[in-house]
């Protein structure tokens, strides 16, 4: 079928080709030719019509795809693994988590208000053995360290059994648990060979479970997380994440539960345990929320435990890790009064991997006998808000650029509210609606007036067209809606062979549009256009079209690949109505003679183009331009992006996949609170 419409479609453009020969150049050539080409083209829009839908409409797979659909599963599953190891082993150095070494953080069996006794677990058949688990492998531990998490009870519970919930509380280290563990079960299916679920980590504070099931979220966030998988080579789109989820492909890591609003916490366990039937689960929560949770649902066949504080002799281990020459027995000095007083403030603060890492990272250089001062931090609040307002401190030593950071990183921290997610692209919803469309609509007003009042009606209607411009650009602005979030396609330059299929179908929906257009309308220029129309569409196809090769997202990524589309699907479009535009007004005919002449009108060209391209703008204005009306409107006080970026690099911020989080839930919370100054 396809062989033959592209054969139609050869034969049609010759002979349309030969037929306006005839009319402009040949024998007969006069007054008729307007007659002539309006007969020719009206057949051959109609055909032109009949084949683009014909070639162009989409067809179902059949058959044979299913091979492919089950190659691709497993090519995206290890695509997944493998961006997803290099991503949070990245993360887990970077938060000071496995540098220079993990606290030796304890765990043990919660108390029977929120856990089963460990007995009543029965480990679930090893997958692909079709037995049950024997010998000690088969015994569910009640007790452990939070590095060995995986040999000790994620592995022990076995195929879909494997279910575990991690509470502490704030600063405990469940976070930092459940993160190692993801690592430690990547790096082992790596020796144990494919097969295994791959583990994806979910943050949910994101999830409405009201209205929206567990896979369907989880799969969006993959989507956005890991632009790959909408990649052409793994079936494109949401649905190979969906595949990935449905058929137990990966494993949900669920970060903190006690992060979504209190009144949905029970129907969130709920959701999951009817919708993660049949994948692992590895769940986060402070203790007090997860105990509220469970009295409106349930997570069945879950082995629940605790966090322990840190004792004395694995925080001393911690805090002289790597420690040299005055800096190692100036430590050792404050290990030992911790250990002549287990009753003062520092020896009620230094039990949680979140102070022992704030402590060591915050006296580097500093004398950490200050940490004992009890009149300057007289209880262990006091000394965990001294080490968090410390850090800031530190991160912002200049006292200018430590106020400017402190005040915007505060007002942040109060718009995020419950959050523990720094999605970027919801920094412009903070601002008002009709501030933002009101500068829209003034920015495409003066842009349209300049365009129409100099280049088509000289300086004279430059006042005319400005005025006019304006009350067009309000109108227009401010009936635009503007709120969207960012596909995040981390799209590079890609190889050649990549290059030809948009193009070839960008260029052959050109020829075809082009036809209709040229022969109905435009004559020869529009024929000139089709092409060129075409090949403006593919490359606006290649760039909303994601790499198999694409890193995982970042935020920073996120907005540089939103930026470019916002610019590339201006350009493009600007510049080809911009030139059919041009030769429009260029285009000249004598009729006496059947001569054709065509020339690019420069003004013609660029009030067109200036035209679309700002139109584009406006209609598919993204959050990365947002954000820089949102400078405009905060009086060009603060440029976000560079501000996150720099709270990144400064160990503020850390990232989770495409949004930003605070290091630390308590340094956003003091931060919203108003401290930190």
């Amino acid at each position: 079928m396809r062989a033959a419409a592209r054969a139609v479609i050869v034969v049609m453009l010759l002979a349309c080709a030969a037929g306006l020969v005839w009319m402009f150049r040949g024998p007969d050539a006069s007054d008729q030719v307007v007659g002539n080409a309006n007969v020719v083209g009206g057949v051959a829009g109609v055909v032109a019509v009949v084949l683009a839908v014909v070639v162009l409409w989409p067809r179902g797979r059949r058959g044979p795809a299913a091979v492919v659909v089950a190659g691709q599963a497993r090519a995206a599953v290890e695509y997944l693994a493998g961006e997803t190891l290099r991503y949070w082993r990245v993360q887990a150095k970077d938060r000071r988590i496995t540098t220079p070494s993990p606290a030796a953080v304890r765990w043990r069996w919660a108390s029977e208000q929120v856990a089963v006794p460990a007995g009543e677990l029965q480990p679930a058949p090893v997958p692909g053995s079709g037995g049950p688990v024997t010998g000690p492998v088969g015994r569910v531990l009640t007790a452990g360290v939070v590095t060995e998490l995986r040999e000790q009870l994620y592995d022990r519970l076995g195929g879909e059994r494997a279910r575990v919930v991690i509470l502490g509380g704030p600063g405990a280290g469940k976070t930092a648990a459940m993160l190692l563990l993801l690592v430690d079960v990547l790096e082992h299916r790596q020796q144990a060979g494919p097969g295994r679920p791959v583990p994806v980590w979910l943050t949910l504070g994101g999830w409405d479970p009201a209205n929206t099931s567990l896979q369907e979220w989880a799969s969006a966030t993959l989507t956005r997380d890991y632009p790959g998988l909408a990649a052409s080579g793994y079936g494109g789109g949401r649905a190979m994440a969906a595949e990935l989820v449905r058929t137990g492909r990966v494993a949900l890591f669920l970060d903190g539960l006690d992060e979504m609003p209190p009144a949905v916490q029970g129907r969130a366990l709920q959701v999951i345990d009817r919708d993660a039937a049949g994948l692992r689960v590895v769940l986060t929560s402070r203790p007090d929320q997860y105990r509220a949770a469970v009295e409106d649902g349930r997570l069945y066949g879950a082995a629940v435990i605790d966090v322990l504080p840190v004792d004395l002799d694995h925080a001393e281990a911690f805090l002289l890790a790597e420690q040299l020459g005055d800096r190692r027995r100036r430590w050792q000095q404050v290990t030992g009064h911790l250990r002549a007083h287990p009753n003062s403030p520092a020896a009620g603060t230094l039990t949680s991997p979140l102070a022992l890492s704030l402590a060591r990272d915050t006296y580097t250089r500093a004398d950490p006998a200050d940490l004992l001062d009890t009149d300057a931090h007289p209880t262990p609040q006091a000394l965990l808000q001294h080490l968090l307002a410390r850090s800031l401190t530190l991160a912002y030593p200049d006292p200018a650029e430590h106020q400017h950071a402190t005040r915007w990183l505060a007002w942040i921290a109060r718009h995020m509210g419950a959050s523990r997610d720094l999605r970027w692209w919801d920094i412009p919803t903070w601002t008002p609606r009709w501030q933002r469309r009101l500068v829209f609509g003034l920015v495409f007003g003066l842009v349209f007036g300049f365009a129409a009042g100099l280049l088509l009606l000289g300086p004279v209607g430059l006042v005319f067209g400005l005025v006019f411009g304006l009350a067009l650009g309000l109108v227009f602005g401010v009936g635009l809606g503007l709120s969207s979030e960012p596909k995040t396609l981390v799209v590079r330059w890609p190889a050649y062979r990549e290059l030809r299929s948009p193009f070839r179908a960008g260029l052959r929906a050109g020829l075809v549009s082009g036809l209709a257009a040229g022969l109905l309308l435009l004559g020869p220029v529009g024929l000139m256009f089709g092409p060129v129309f075409g090949l403006a569409a593919g490359f606006m196809d290649l760039w909303s079209r994601p790499l198999a090769t694409a890193r995982a997202a970042s935020p920073i990524e996120v907005y540089r690949s939103d930026r470019r589309q916002n610019l590339v699907f201006g350009l493009a479009p600007g510049l080809v109505f911009g030139l059919a535009a041009g030769l429009l007004f260029g285009f000249e005919e004598w009729s006496v003679s059947g001569r054709v002449s065509v020339s690019v009108s420069g003004s013609g060209f660029l009030f067109v183009f200036v035209f679309v391209f700002v139109s584009m703008l406006v209609v598919r204005l993204g959050p990365a331009l947002q954000l820089a009306v949102v400078w405009v409107l905060r009086g060009r006080r603060v440029r976000f992006v560079p501000l996150l970026e720099a709270a990144l690099d400064r160990q503020v911020l850390r990232q989770a996949g495409a949004v930003y989080q605070f290091r630390h839930a308590a340094l956003q919370d003091l931060l919203a609170a108003g401290g930190g100054h």
